[in-house]
């Protein structure tokens, strides 16, 4: 990926800060995006101020030139108080286009919907994404507006009418409806809050007898061709690669499709720091755009052809954009490399900083729920680390290797790692050791397979041609997976269970952006304000290890007709609960991994896993009692009342019987209950007025003791 930069550690304002006017514009509109998420302000008055600021700005051009001299600061004030208040428009606007123009309550519902996505495939069930057209509410059809996620069982009538279940196909169901949740475990990720930037606010579970009508769209707008493109390359994928991990490699590296991604696969790419490969993002677009850039090379020699090389250049990072389906993840790319390729094209020494900053205010404009998107804050964070250091990184190290071309590799991974690895650390809470042994190798070799993918798309003419070159192109990435997995198999390939906060995050990576301030404009105070931010994000992180070595709590977990209870003292935890969040990893990773992750977790000890009969547990001067459906259980025999009573497998008594016991105790409900159980036991709680905490409904159960 070629990008112009400027050598920022000997430059003057003037060269990147001045010439960058688009940055100094993002500051203040992305300000306005946070602003709206705290204070939500109704657009339309955001609308109205923003209007009035520009006619106060039209009003200041109009006024005399002496009075504007001397007033020279106010235009200043009112074009950042027009982004500040555009950023809140936007926002507002946003939120407001996103919520349903009904709020549909819970339960049995009779809906048509229109599938905005096709089916996939899951080990029980098919899933897809599907708008909300309208609802059955008392005897009257209403326009409900919103997204949902559909879960069809697999069974004989679905599998009978799944040809007819395409994109823009509408459906008349009735089904369970339930509002989207989150699992209400301590760090768990907010499920709930990512669906909604999204637009989606419900899901149900149904199976192919609620399909009660189907009708195929008549007209086929932009997302269905987008995905009937996508599908078509799917299907020459999978017909021409004969290996099926490879398939799967094949279609998330070129066309960011993950689905079909085996799990193990997946996590191993991530623990030697090569994941963005089949994560299709800015890296890839900039594999086509060096190619581009090669072909189109010749057009460059002549003036008169220089038009034709940049036409071509947009022509082919759009065309790959449609390829890949126009994933969010690439046409974001896309618009960020139109904006370097315009840049170019007007042969200015437009900063690098400019052009990054014009497709990030196009792309926040659009959607500006893109500032919470992981890919889109690592796509910038790497583009703006290799343009602010891989220069300065490639001169230090051409001084002590002398083979140019993998110094540049090197100098452009460690770069893109400098703002990466705060952002990925909070998100991911681990750091891949041998990520640049790893990037060296495998950076160049994917973009290999890529361009093989490539060409197989147009060979596909040739059945017989492009079964061979299929087969080639299988065997390419079945060593690619070898070797991402011999690397995975080193001893300590990955620092995990690393926990930052949003806080320290920005303290990180404002150390940076102040260190980088300093070097460009030859100044000591910034160098300071650094060293502060990294003593405060130091003080920080040594008052919350001090806090985490003295807590003691209790966690009852929110999993799916199961019991995993976590008692935390310091920086150790004993389990009790099912064997299966004990031995799957995967199980074990997404529902108590956050919590103990963010509890700085380091020894984990099992106190049962069989749960044959009721516990009497004692924790640290407190008594818990777990009660389940054994018929051993015998409240009575516990005399004294227990600090929590932990209810668990329908257990056979009534908070009556159980209340008349223990008072005084706190009651939970644990999520291996039937919800009708929970609902009895909710009715006689609040009869008695006794302390009952549904972990169903409202999440996991946490007490300091």
């Amino acid at each position: 990926m070629q990008l112009s930069y400027q050598p920022w550690y000997f430059t003057t304002p003037a060269n990147w800060w001045q010439k960058a006017p688009f940055l100094r514009l993002l500051l203040p509109f992305v300000a306005g995006i946070l602003l709206q998420t705290i204070v939500a302000v109704a657009f339309m008055y955001t609308a109205i101020a923003g209007i009035l600021v520009l006619l106060g700005y039209f009003a200041f051009q109009l006024a005399p030139i002496y009075w504007q001299l001397r007033r020279f600061m106010l235009k200043g004030i009112l074009v950042h108080l027009f982004l500040l208040l555009l950023g809140m428009f936007v926002m507002g606007y946003q939120q407001h286009q996103l919520q349903p123009a009904v709020s549909l309550p819970a339960g049995v519902q009779n809906l048509v919907i229109q599938l905005n996505e096709p089916l996939t495939e899951r080990n029980k069930t098919y899933k897809t994404v599907a708008h909300i057209q309208k609802a059955l509410l008392k005897g009257k059809a209403v326009s409900a507006g919103g997204d949902m996620l559909l879960y069809f069982k697999k069974d004989s009538t679905l599998l009978s009418c799944l040809p007819q279940l395409n994109t823009g196909s509408q459906l008349v169901v009735q089904c369970n409806l339930q509002p989207i949740r989150n699992s209400g475990n301590p760090g768990a990720f907010d499920y709930e809050a990512w669906c909604h930037q999204k637009g989606i606010y419900y899901q149900a579970f149904l199976n192919g007898k609620a399909i009660r009508q189907i009708q195929q769209p008549t007209t086929m707008g932009l997302p269905q061709m987008l995905w009937k493109i996508r599908l078509k390359i799917l299907y020459l994928l999978h017909h021409y690669i004969p290996n099926k991990q490879s398939q799967s490699i094949a279609s998330a590296l070129l066309m960011g499709y993950r689905n079909d991604l085996d799990r193990e696969l997946v996590q191993a790419y991530s623990n030697v720091g090569v994941v963005h490969i089949i994560a299709i993002s800015g890296l890839h677009m900039g594999m086509v755009y060096g190619l581009l850039l090669f072909l189109l090379h010749p057009l460059e020699s002549r003036k008169q052809l220089r038009l034709f090389k940049y036409i071509g250049l947009l022509l082919g990072i759009w065309s790959f954009t449609l390829v890949a389906g126009g994933a969010p993840s690439v046409s974001r790319s896309a618009v960020m490399f139109s904006f370097i390729v315009v840049g170019q094209w007007q042969q200015k020494e437009a900063s690098t900083y400019n052009n990054l900053a014009a497709s990030a205010m196009v792309l926040l404009l659009y959607n500006p729920f893109n500032l919470w998107d992981v890919g889109f804050q690592l796509s910038y964070a790497a583009v703006a680390g290799i343009v602010a250091f891989q220069p300065p990184l490639q001169k230090w190290l051409l001084q002590r290797l002398p083979y140019k071309k993998i110094v540049t590799l090197i100098s452009v991974t460690l770069a893109a790692q400098v703002f990466t690895t705060p952002i990925s650390a909070y998100h991911f809470h681990q750091f891949p050791l041998y990520f640049l042994i790893a990037n060296i190798w495998v950076v160049p070799y994917s973009a290999i397979v890529l361009y093989g993918l490539l060409l197989l798309l147009p060979l596909t003419i040739w059945p017989v041609l492009a079964g061979a070159w299929g087969n080639l192109v299988s065997k390419g990435i079945e060593v690619l997976n070898a070797g991402v997995l011999a690397i995975n198999a080193w001893p300590h390939a990955v620092w995990k269970n690393i926990y930052l906060t949003s806080g320290q995050t920005v303290l990180l990576l404002l150390a940076f952006l102040l260190f980088i301030y300093a070097i460009s404009y030859q100044k000591k105070l910034p160098i300071y304000f650094s060293f502060v931010a990294i003593a405060l994000f130091v003080g920080i992180r040594t008052i919350d290890y001090w806090q985490k070595s003295h807590q003691r709590k209790l966690i009852v977990y929110q999993v799916p007709q199961a019991t995993a209870i976590d008692f935390i003292a310091g920086s150790d935890c004993k389990f009790f609960g099912n064997a299966a969040y004990v031995s799957d990893g995967y199980l074990r990773n997404f529902h108590l991994q956050p919590s103990r992750i963010a509890h700085r977790i380091r020894a984990i000890h099992v106190l049962d896993t069989t749960l044959q009969s009721s516990m009497n547990i004692q924790f640290q001067q407190h008594r818990i009692v777990w009660l389940n459906h054994a018929p051993a259980a015998q409240p009575n025999s516990f005399t004294s009342a227990p600090a929590v009573v932990i209810l668990s497998q329908n257990v056979a008594y009534s908070l009556t019987e159980l209340g008349k016991l223990w008072p005084t105790s706190f009651f939970v409900a644990d999520g291996s209950n039937a919800l009708w159980k929970i609902n009895e036991w909710k009715k006689e709680a609040e009869a008695l007025h006794l302390r009952l905490h549904s972990v169903p409904d409202s999440g996991a159960f946490v007490m300091n003791l």
